[in-house]
């Protein structure tokens, strides 16, 4: 039983120190190919701050949103419990599905056992939890999902994800659609960040050269003073 322990306590330590190991021990069934290493050791260089601006161009069905959108969250609140959360993506109700999906990784007995001072409210508390946003008890950390043009307006936040802004391809054909994305991105989603230290991590499909990655980067390169990004690109060939 002593032995037993030992390895418990071991494998949870080590669930605390990446993202990788984290997402390993709460789904136990989670395939690693070669390229989630590369994402999630990323990720973890956003969480403690030597990245900014971090892009993740990889092909539809590739493991991005439960490393990026899940995981990475509920990573995130276990280790920094006051950190303030914004997570978009094409569409409110996806971005609510994944915050429901982060809430239940924060739920299970598993992650209480790793994070035991990272709780979410329940009714005897006075913190907001709904499917759309929550907080996170006697902390400050907060995390609010929203559409891709959807308001997030007084919502300050630390970590900024926009996981898939367009849909598909027919979408990403649209150069209205494109216009809109990039209003929303301009106006609304990157006047957010707290100061020069908010992060903001965008994991996407590329569908059409103009989509907002595009336009970001062609910005980063005539524009030494705009943000400037650390990308990860994948071809499909490749993973």
């Amino acid at each position: 039983a002593e032995i037993d322990a030992g390895i418990s306590a071991v494998r949870q330590e080590l669930a605390r120190r990446t993202l990788l190991t984290f997402t390993k021990h709460t789904f136990p069934d989670y395939e690693v190919n070669w390229h989630h290493r590369v994402v999630a050791r990323q990720l973890d260089r956003v969480l403690v701050g030597e990245v900014r601006r971090l892009m993740l161009l990889l092909p539809p069905q590739n493991g991005k949103s439960e490393l990026v959108s899940r995981r990475f969250p509920a990573y995130v609140f276990g280790r920094r419990p006051n950190t303030r959360f914004v997570a978009c993506s094409y569409s409110a109700s996806l971005a609510q599905d994944m915050s429901r999906d982060v809430q239940k990784i924060m739920s299970t007995p598993e992650y209480q056992a790793l994070f035991p001072k990272t709780r979410l409210a329940t009714g005897r508390d006075d913190e907001i939890r709904t499917q759309g946003q929550f907080e996170i008890v006697g902390h400050r950390g907060h995390y609010v999902a929203a559409g891709v043009g959807g308001s997030i307006t007084g919502k300050t936040s630390d970590i900024g994800v926009i996981d898939d802004p367009i849909k598909n391809r027919a979408e990403a054909e649209s150069q209205v659609y494109r216009d809109n994305v990039w209003a929303w991105y301009t106006s609304t989603f990157a006047t957010r960040q707290f100061g020069d230290q908010g992060a903001i991590v965008i994991a996407l499909t590329r569908w059409h050269e103009d989509d907002l990655a595009g336009r970001l980067l062609k910005l980063a390169r005539e524009n030494p003073d705009a943000d400037q990004w650390e990308v990860l690109k994948f071809p499909a060939i490749k993973v």
